[in-house]
Protein backbone atom coordinates (compact mmCIF):
# COMPACT_ATOMS: atom_id res chain seq x y z
CA UNK A 1 0.00 0.00 0.00
CA UNK A 2 1.44 3.20 -1.23
CA UNK A 3 0.06 6.17 1.18
CA UNK A 4 -1.14 9.62 -0.24
CA UNK A 5 -1.06 12.82 1.52
CA UNK A 6 -2.99 16.06 0.80
CA UNK A 7 -3.28 18.85 2.47
CA UNK A 8 -3.61 22.57 2.76
CA UNK A 9 -4.96 25.92 4.07
CA UNK A 10 -7.93 27.66 2.76
CA UNK A 11 -9.06 31.37 3.63
CA UNK A 12 -12.70 32.04 4.32
CA UNK A 13 -13.21 33.49 0.63
CA UNK A 14 -12.61 30.05 -0.60
CA UNK A 15 -8.90 30.77 -1.61
CA UNK A 16 -6.16 28.45 -1.68
CA UNK A 17 -3.44 29.71 0.71
CA UNK A 18 -1.13 26.92 0.84
CA UNK A 19 -0.74 23.46 -0.38
CA UNK A 20 -1.58 21.01 -4.00
CA UNK A 21 -3.42 18.61 -5.29
CA UNK A 22 -6.67 19.93 -4.84
CA UNK A 23 -9.50 22.44 -5.78
CA UNK A 24 -11.42 23.92 -3.81
CA UNK A 25 -14.99 26.09 -4.06
CA UNK A 26 -17.07 27.82 -1.64
CA UNK A 27 -20.69 27.22 -2.25
CA UNK A 28 -22.67 29.19 0.25
CA UNK A 29 -21.85 30.60 4.16
CA UNK A 30 -20.03 27.99 5.67
CA UNK A 31 -19.62 25.64 2.98
CA UNK A 32 -16.72 24.48 1.31
CA UNK A 33 -16.02 21.38 -1.40
CA UNK A 34 -12.93 19.96 -1.80
CA UNK A 35 -11.55 18.12 -5.03
CA UNK A 36 -9.08 15.89 -4.38
CA UNK A 37 -6.50 16.40 -7.94
CA UNK A 38 -6.20 13.42 -8.37
CA UNK A 39 -8.47 11.09 -6.23
CA UNK A 40 -7.65 8.18 -3.76
CA UNK A 41 -7.96 4.94 -4.34
CA UNK A 42 -10.47 4.40 -1.27
CA UNK A 43 -11.96 7.03 0.65
CA UNK A 44 -9.30 8.68 3.29
CA UNK A 45 -9.26 9.81 6.35
CA UNK A 46 -9.92 13.76 6.30
CA UNK A 47 -8.84 16.08 9.17
CA UNK A 48 -9.10 19.75 9.95
CA UNK A 49 -8.91 22.84 12.03
CA UNK A 50 -10.06 26.66 12.02
CA UNK A 51 -6.99 28.49 11.50
CA UNK A 52 -6.02 31.96 11.07
CA UNK A 53 -8.16 33.75 13.60
CA UNK A 54 -5.33 36.08 14.83
CA UNK A 55 -6.67 36.16 18.39
CA UNK A 56 -6.07 34.19 21.49
CA UNK A 57 -9.66 34.81 22.72
CA UNK A 58 -11.07 32.78 19.85
CA UNK A 59 -14.01 30.27 21.08
CA UNK A 60 -12.93 26.45 20.79
CA UNK A 61 -16.79 26.07 19.64
CA UNK A 62 -16.09 27.44 16.56
CA UNK A 63 -15.27 24.21 14.71
CA UNK A 64 -15.20 22.22 11.09
CA UNK A 65 -17.03 19.41 9.91
CA UNK A 66 -15.90 17.32 6.86
CA UNK A 67 -19.98 15.33 7.10
CA UNK A 68 -19.43 14.07 2.95
CA UNK A 69 -16.15 12.30 2.25
CA UNK A 70 -15.44 9.85 -0.73
CA UNK A 71 -12.71 8.92 -2.74
CA UNK A 72 -12.64 12.02 -5.32
CA UNK A 73 -13.72 15.23 -2.43
CA UNK A 74 -15.09 16.40 0.77
CA UNK A 75 -17.32 19.10 1.97
CA UNK A 76 -16.19 20.94 4.83
CA UNK A 77 -18.51 23.16 7.10
CA UNK A 78 -16.91 25.70 8.65
CA UNK A 79 -19.19 27.67 11.50
CA UNK A 80 -19.36 29.59 14.45
CA UNK A 81 -19.77 28.74 18.27
CA UNK A 82 -23.13 28.75 18.11
CA UNK A 83 -23.80 26.32 15.79
CA UNK A 84 -24.70 28.61 12.54
CA UNK A 85 -22.41 28.04 9.44
CA UNK A 86 -20.04 30.99 8.52
CA UNK A 87 -16.92 31.75 6.61
CA UNK A 88 -14.15 30.75 8.37
CA UNK A 89 -10.31 29.81 7.42
CA UNK A 90 -9.58 26.38 7.78
CA UNK A 91 -6.38 23.79 7.39
CA UNK A 92 -7.56 20.17 6.41
CA UNK A 93 -5.63 17.27 5.60
CA UNK A 94 -6.62 13.98 3.83
CA UNK A 95 -4.42 10.68 4.15
CA UNK A 96 -5.47 7.55 2.16
CA UNK A 97 -3.86 4.95 -0.13
CA UNK A 98 -2.57 6.59 -3.73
Amino acid sequence: MVTKTIYGTVSKDGEIISGTGFLVERQSSGTYLIDFEPGFANVPSVVGSQTGYGKIDENTLDSIVFPYINRGSTTALTGDSKGNRRDRQFSFTAIGEQ
